[in-house]
């Protein structure tokens, strides 16, 4: 594991999100037609995690646990509609508390108003463009291409998409970039740290990107996940229903086609605009005393198993991210190299407190990535040999006799996020480096030997032979749901 250096003054930390990222959309995690060449140029230079993932596969929840180092069923943001909670001892808080200057630059979606007061530089920005600059107007220029988006009669379908008619530096993602950059340009000497959420809200839904990027990857050229006829008829119900209301049975590969080669092109762009945040990091000599994490707080489907957006499930395409950890020479990074250690976004948190010579609270159920001298990090993710996670803030899912609405057909202008009923009732996972194990409240459970079906179509639970595997995932599975269920006890709690 990377070493904790024994002096941290001064150390700056940035971390850089991207939303609705999956790992395997990277050419760093083995995308063969994908082009981010300053990403991967940024991983030479640091540690990459092969086994990252989410705890769930929904913003809010999981950029609350980033900042708590908490599951989402002990933080309580189970949902999208429920930002953190008040009076966290959340990593901006300690960061601020112990002297930091703070900004965000990008998407928010995981703190409170009362909890934004943290910061001390706002640059807010959404899916469809800019939403707060420090308290000045945003430019007509970042104006335009964002009504252009929320007008967009095409995205108002399941499986829409649009080239916007708009200069790449006119986007949400360029102007998120800039206002990264101008706080950087404000860096003080060593003595004065600086954290900075630099956090980009694409490649999400909208699907949309300007020219050259939205012809970068022709249709022709796009490979398309396998597509099995009757797949379905072996998952989750919950599946089934989501993939009704969206028509992904009626969907064509053409439109996987363009769906794919438009996230590909957002996934330029934005590789674009983190080449001109890093070249602004060398010419002010920031990388020597900076901690810069790259992550990403969950996947997309892209058109696996004929679904679109994301969902109650634990598929590899929703769940696996990238995390690509950066340090100064005093961390003696392995520079450029490649780990198997499972990692997840709880362990963000404690890894930059660690970091930071700041002590971790109790409560914090991650790990720190980092080691200190003596090679002890208390309890080291190289000791996992599997992840959990978890979905679901409603009791049972949707009722098999209740009526639920459902596109007319995937490029129908008729899809709302509130027709998605197979998110109700809840689902945990568990996952190793060959197996995964989902289970769900009055649903069918799922399983797959991932070194022999790495896509996830043939689900195996249930399946003669396979019960030794079965228990022995779930007791793993239950033995992490009462550690990350709602409770801990410091030591001085201990009679």
């Amino acid at each position: 594991m990377p070493t904790q250096p024994t002096a941290n003054d001064g150390l700056n930390v940035i971390i850089i999100t991207t939303d609705q990222q999956s790992a395997g959309s990277l050419p760093l995690y083995g995308n063969p037609l994908a082009k981010m060449p300053h990403l991967d140029a940024f991983a030479d230079r640091g540690v990459v995690f092969d086994n990252a993932f989410t705890s769930c596969p929904l913003c809010v929840p999981a950029r609350v646990s980033m900042f708590t180092g908490q599951y989402p069923s002990t933080h309580g943001s189970l949902n999208n509609q429920i930002p953190m909670g008040s009076g966290k001892h959340h990593l901006l808080r300690l960061l601020k508390e112990n002297g930091y200057r703070t900004a965000i630059a990008g998407k928010n979606h995981c703190f409170g108003p009362d909890d934004m007061e943290y910061f001390d530089s706002i640059a807010e920005c959404g899916h469809y463009g800019p939403i707060h600059d420090n308290g000045n107007p945003v430019p007509g220029e970042y104006c335009r291409p964002r009504e252009y988006l929320q007008q967009c009669a095409d995205l108002r379908s399941a499986w829409g998409s649009t080239i916007t008619p708009f200069a790449a530096d006119t986007l949400g993602t360029a102007w998120t970039t800039t206002k990264a950059v101008d706080f950087l340009n404000t860096a003080g000497p060593a003595s004065e740290p600086f954290f900075l959420w630099y956090s980009i809200a694409d490649p999400h839904i909208p699907f949309q990107t300007c020219e050259p990027y939205a012809s970068m990857y022709p249709l022709a050229s796009v490979p398309l996940p396998p597509l099995p006829d009757n797949e379905m008829d072996t998952k989750p119900r919950a599946q089934q229903l989501d993939r009704a209301v969206m028509a992904g049975d009626a969907v064509d590969e053409q439109t996987i086609r363009r769906i794919r080669s438009i996230y590909y092109g957002m996934n330029t762009y934005i590789d674009d605009e983190l080449g001109r945040f890093f070249r602004r990091m060398t010419d002010l000599d920031l990388w020597n005393r900076t901690l810069v994490i790259y992550v990403s707080d969950h996947g997309e489907y892209l058109g696996e198993h004929r679904m679109i957006r994301k969902s109650k499930a634990a598929y590899d395409c929703l769940v696996k991210i990238p995390f690509i950890v950066r340090a100064p020479d005093a961390f003696a990074l392995n520079r450029g190299s490649r780990t198997r250690t499972f990692v997840s976004l709880e362990d963000v948190m404690p890894s930059v407190l660690h970091a930071t010579g700041i002590e971790t609270p109790p409560e914090v159920q991650g790990r720190s990535i980092f080691c200190d001298e003596s090679g002890d990090s208390g309890r080291s993710p190289a000791e996992r040999d599997h992840i959990v996670g978890e979905y679901g803030v409603h009791t049972r899912p949707w009722p098999a006799d209740k009526p639920y609405d459902v596109c007319a057909g995937p490029l129908a202008r008729d899809f709302r996020p509130a027709m998605k009923v197979g998110g109700y009732g809840k689902m945990r996972f568990v996952r190793t480096e060959h197996w995964k194990l989902v289970v769900y409240v009055d649903d069918r459970n799922e399983l797959y030997h991932l070194a022999e079906d790495p896509w996830e179509l043939e689900n195996l639970y249930g399946t003669p032979g396979t019960e030794p595997v079965v228990s022995e995932l779930m007791d793993r599975l239950l033995q992490d749901v009462m550690v990350t269920t709602n409770s801990w006890v410091t030591t001085k709690e201990v009679s």
